[in-house]
């Protein structure tokens, strides 16, 4: 091994979206490979025919692909494209009695572990001595077997890289286990070592939960004849409150605001299921089995019928992240740091700069936590360092994951403004929910009627006539600018008397219906005069619309609750 090209891989299952944790244990067989100018191949374990899909393999390729991770080898490796190979060195194993069909039903598999339960012991597989007369009767049943592999009872070793220390397991913790099941399918642990061999593996990083998975291997790589691989089990990644950070920590969510919206909406299950356009068998199943969770597509439209919005969960896989705005560099980074001694002050080079840093002694052997602040910190610091023309694909990507958003229709040039106005920002959703306004329809901004109170209809409408005055300037503006709109604001509070505080809020609520945001100069120029004077019109029909709805009232109150312009010394509560 000390003399051979260092080769890693990463061998995802294409069931869902790339978990962190997936993906850090793909940026550690990077970095090796890419530290000692190794190669880093790309296989896709799809052996479980009912969960893989195409769908998830193209996912996988694009979060990889984003993350900024390439592979090295061309084709792609399918588990479930090989299966004439693994039978070949399945029935190679048979041939030597290193592996033998088993017959036993899963009931009788309970029964035996339940025996030793009760007697107290550990329960271990091992081969049952059958007659050749039981062989031919359970084949002439047509009894579905599995093939098992003749663990040898012995004493295993083996050196963990990453843990730095060796790792032994005894005679009395191993057993015979299944290597093709009844579908004809290899197992995990007998495909894993032959594609292992068949791809030149030299080196094997993979999370913890394989630890005691690898006596399995080594003892199968013996049988075979392959050469072993070097072995390192990372630390898993948990949540703040100390819990394994996995898939369906979002489904439970998600599971939770489905019942309170039921209830809140007396609506069944079956209700849900119709207006999410989901089986009702599957939703009903989902709702009253918490073991049970849904696809990523499924789980979206449950989200979109009870109004739960993704922010409102935590991120699980590297498609959220993504989706929630964060920049690939400073999710690798903190994915490659998370755990260890570096600090996020002094880490956020390329991954081709950590790389050249990376050993395996920098991997931390302990559990960690994937601190959500620190990441933001992180991420705040890169879209500070980056250039708005820079952001511009990192922004279209985010858009791609949020087709509703208005800025998609912005084209390259109007990204790089928008960006610049949101200079500082922490993360690209923050973008987006600052500056739909922009690319919004004129027509489609909605007024909060308090603010229309508190601004426009106050002291007998001061603010419409404000707004009026400001629109009349405005049209008459020669030179549509930053520097002269900010110009002319100025003029225009010399002339009303009005604060520049309240002018600002004034004409920031007509153009965007809030009463902060972007800087406003900049949001008028980005606009445009035509599109400024139209939302200004809607702005003063909308509070006059209110100021009448008031007047016709009886009681004499507008729908933000206070009768304000009737009374020009009392104010809207916001």
């Amino acid at each position: 091994m000390k003399n051979r090209k260092v080769v890693t891989r990463f061998a995802p299952s294409p069931t869902g979206y790339l978990h962190v944790g997936g993906a850090r244990t793909a940026l550690f067989n990077w970095l090796l490979a890419r530290s000692t100018g190794g190669d880093f191949l790309l296989r896709v374990e799809d052996t479980d025919l009912a969960r893989s899909s195409e769908e998830s393999v193209r996912s996988l390729l694009e979060d990889l692909r984003w993350l900024g991770l390439d592979w090295d080898n061309r084709t792609l490796i399918f588990q479930s494209k090989r299966q004439a190979v693994y039978n070949a060195l399945i029935d190679e194993l048979i041939g030597k009695e290193l592996a033998y069909h088993a017959y036993e039903t899963p009931a009788e598999l309970t029964a035996q572990r339940q025996i030793a339960e009760r007697q107290k012991r550990p329960y271990l597989y091992r081969r049952p001595q059958l007659t050749d007369e039981q062989i031919r009767q359970y084949k002439s049943e047509g009894r579905p077997s599995v093939v098992r592999f003749a663990m040898p009872a012995r004493e295993y070793r083996f050196t963990d890289v990453v843990l730095g220390k060796e790792i032994v397991l005894g005679e009395s913790q191993v057993q015979d286990f299944v290597i093709r099941k009844t579908d004809g399918m290899p197992t995990y642990h007998f495909a894993v070592v032959a594609d292992d061999a068949a791809m030149g593996i030299t080196h094997i990083l993979r999370g913890q939960e394989h630890l005691l998975n690898t006596v399995n291997h080594i003892a199968l790589q013996q049988a075979l004849g392959y050469p072993r691989p070097i072995y390192g089990h990372l630390p898993v990644i948990l949540n703040p409150d100390g819990a394994k950070m996995g898939k369906r920590d979002r489904d439970k969510i998600v599971k939770h605001h489905a019942h309170l919206w039921l209830k809140s909406h007396n609506k069944t299950a079956a209700d849900l299921a119709a207006e999410s356009h989901l089986p009702i068998v599957r939703v009903q199943s989902w709702l009253v089995d918490e073991s049970e969770s849904l696809d990523c597509s499924a789980q979206k439209q449950i989200m979109r019928q009870i109004g739960l919005a993704c922010s409102a969960l935590p991120e699980i896989s590297v498609r959220e992240f993504r989706a929630a705005g964060y920049l690939h560099r400073a999710l690798a980074a903190s994915l490659t740091q998370a755990g260890s001694d570096e600090t996020f002050e002094h880490s956020l080079g390329s991954l081709r700069e950590i790389a050249a840093k990376f050993s395996l002694q920098q991997i931390p052997v302990g559990n960690i936590t994937l601190n959500r602040e620190s990441l933001l910190q992180l991420n705040s610091r890169a879209c500070a360092e980056a250039t708005p023309t820079s952001l511009v694909p990192e922004m279209r990507d985010y858009l791609s994951e949020h087709p509703d958003s208005p800025l998609n229709l912005a084209d390259d040039s109007m990204l790089v403004k928008i960006l610049k106005m949101n200079v500082p920002m922490r993360t690209l959703s923050e973008v987006d929910s600052r500056s739909r306004f922009l690319l919004a329809g004129d027509r489609s901004i909605a007024y909060d009627p308090a603010l229309l109170c508190q601004y426009l209809l106050v002291n007998d409408h001061a603010g419409v006539r404000t707004l009026v005055m400001l629109q009349r300037s405005l049209d008459h503006l020669i030179k549509w600018s930053a520097p002269e709109l900010e110009s002319l604001l100025q003029s225009e509070i010399r002339r009303t008397r009005e604060s520049l505080h309240d002018l600002q809020i004034i004409c920031r609520i007509a153009i965007s219906g809030a009463d902060h945001g972007l800087p406003l100069s900049q949001c008028l120029e980005f606009l445009g005069r035509g599109r400024v004077l139209a939302r200004m019109n809607h702005c003063i029909t909308a509070a006059l619309q209110l100021d009448s709805s008031h007047n016709s009232s009886p009681s004499g109150q507008h729908s933000c609750g206070k009768g304000c312009a009737s009374n020009p010394d009392q104010t809207c509560e916001v």
